[in-house]
């Protein structure tokens, strides 16, 4: 039974979650997020890809133009 969703617009940190492989580029991944990838294989955690435009995390991690800001807060706030 899924328990969390987690919306991400990216591609390879999705690509990361879902595969049980270590690679030079992941080896340097600490212990502690590898429990993640345990729950997405386990489906307690899934992984849906979105959108760049419509990650609503955006509007507390980027600066961003007028019309982004007033959408992304419409979708989170609903006004």
């Amino acid at each position: 039974q899924v328990h969390c969703k987690v919306f991400e617009d990216n591609r390879s940190a999705i690509t990361i979650a879902e595969s049980s492989k270590f690679t030079p580029r992941t080896k340097h991944i600490a212990l502690k997020y590898h429990h993640f990838r345990r729950y997405v294989k386990e489906k307690v955690i899934r992984l849906y890809p979105i959108s760049t435009h419509e990650q609503t995390a955006d509007i507390f991690t980027k600066p961003l133009d007028d019309v982004t800001f007033l959408y992304l807060r419409k979708k989170l706030n609903g006004w």
